[in-house]
């Protein structure tokens, strides 16, 4: 992991995960809540990728249209089709951002739960080494978990001295980072655990739970995005097979914190899309149902003024014609005398 990265995203992330845990006091109700505060805060970005999104549904008769009518030329298929969003302001790819956004908060989430000392407690290397040593963990073999393992540990020699801090752990912190108690257990499980796919146990209701609801959020999105031209259908399938997939993948090879997020991720994601999309496509009709009623009294009016114009010309042409024949009369009686 790049210093920048750590420095710009995780340890921002490990701070708020922080401050959510300190305030609750549950570090599985922490994850929901940040969950639920990243929801909130891509929510501006995702009303507008919503909005672009059912102008794109909007749009579908006259994609047809072009898709028949450019059957034989995909160059020219194309050109059209970027020419209509171009009018109408939309973009094919808008809902995808959306979606992709959560994945880079996961990735900072993940080195924010992988590495708890120095992303949420903020102590430096040093310190975390001089800890491990401490505490009986060999940080050489520890492998990529070696923190929360200390962690716990440090957990562990707190209870046991009473709910205090004992004078080796305090020394050695010296105010350097932020010593807290993280209790990692959540409703009986341990969210710094792994999930094995070799050895089943009852931590796999996370994947399980993560997959599940991912798909149920991509099942969700399909339907309420409506029919859209094949190109964009094939790109949006595509990511709507891709994200079940993955969230099983990342539940089954990362701490059950992150299954957990991304569970709740997608619920939250379920529930947004489906008050969004009853909320601004009910928005949109009635825009579109206010504009056809402006135009279809701009075209009676246009109608009657034709018609009025019509009614002017036959009275004029008759006034004419009755202005002729009396002129005529007049002659033939004249000539008559």
């Amino acid at each position: 992991m790049g210093e920048i990265f750590g420095l710009v995203i995780v340890r921002p992330l490990g701070l708020i995960l922080l401050g959510i845990f300190k305030l609750v006091g549950n570090y599985g109700l922490a994850v929901i809540l940040f969950a639920l505060l990243v929801k909130l805060l891509c929510m501006p970005l995702t009303i507008k990728s919503k909005k672009s999104m059912l102008k794109m549904s909007a749009l579908n008769a006259e994609l047809q249209q072009l898709q028949k009518k450019y059957a034989n030329n995909r160059v020219k298929l194309n050109e059209e089709m970027t020419k209509l969003y171009e009018k109408h302001g939309v973009s094919p790819t808008s809902g995808c951002l959306p979606q992709f956004i959560p994945l880079i908060i996961m990735m900072g989430l993940y080195y924010a739960v992988q590495q708890p000392l120095k992303f949420m407690l903020g102590f430096g290397d040093d310190v975390i080494g001089q800890l491990a040593n401490l505490v009986g963990v060999d940080m050489a073999t520890a492998g990529y978990y070696g923190q929360i393992t200390i962690a716990e540990k440090l957990g562990q020699m707190f209870t046991e001295a009473g709910g205090v801090w004992p004078d080796a752990v305090t020394a050695i912190a010296n105010g350097s980072g932020e010593l807290l108690n993280i209790d990692f257990s959540f409703l009986g499980l341990n969210l710094a655990q792994t999930p094995s796919i070799s050895d089943p146990q009852i931590i796999w209701i996370i994947p399980i739970l993560s997959g599940a609801t991912a798909f149920l959020s991509s099942y969700i999105m399909q339907k309420k995005q409506g029919t859209q031209n094949s190109a964009v259908n094939s790109q949006m399938k595509m990511m709507y097979i891709l994200m079940p997939l993955m969230s099983l993948y990342f539940a089954f090879i990362m701490p059950a914190a992150i299954g957990v997020y991304w569970v709740f991720n997608n619920v939250f994601t379920c529930v947004q899309e489906i008050v969004l999309t009853r909320l601004l496509r009910g928005k949109q009709e009635k825009k579109e149902s206010e504009e056809n009623a402006r135009i279809e009294a701009e075209k009676e009016a246009k109608r009657a003024a034709h018609k009025a114009a019509q009614q002017e010309q036959a009275q004029k042409a008759r006034e004419l014609n009755e202005a002729r024949a009396l002129s005529a009369a007049k002659k033939k009686k004249k000539g008559g005398k």
